[in-house]
């Protein structure tokens, strides 16, 4: 069972996913930073993301934990966004490979 800290931690990461998710989503509406309000809320979004980032690390989550999980979750965020509200194509080797570097960074932070 989750403590109560255990479940912030946990909320905590999935808003730094999502926002970092959204972030990259609305990139391509800004224009390369060319229209205002895109380009506005693409930044607020990123800014969120990395104040909660920040709030977890002084929390006393590893930098050496959470930037690997990251670097995990975020990209098969992505690639589902992508494919399914922006409408790119992904292969499904792309995908599986995808889906095994993401695995092999997650295990490699727990060593």
């Amino acid at each position: 069972m989750l403590t109560a800290s255990m479940t912030r931690t946990v909320v905590m990461v999935a808003f730094v996913v999502v926002t970092q998710v959204a972030g990259g989503a609305l990139l391509g509406r800004t224009q390369g930073f060319q229209v205002p309000v895109w380009t506005a809320a693409c930044i607020a979004v990123y800014t969120a993301s990395f104040y909660m980032l920040a709030r977890l690390i002084q929390s006393g989550v590893a930098l050496s934990l959470i930037l690997p999980v990251l670097a995990a979750l975020v990209p098969l965020g992505t690639i589902l966004v992508a494919t399914t509200l922006l409408g790119e194509t992904a292969s499904w080797a792309r995908i599986g490979l995808l889906v095994v570097a993401c695995g092999l960074i997650g295990t490699a932070a727990t060593l």
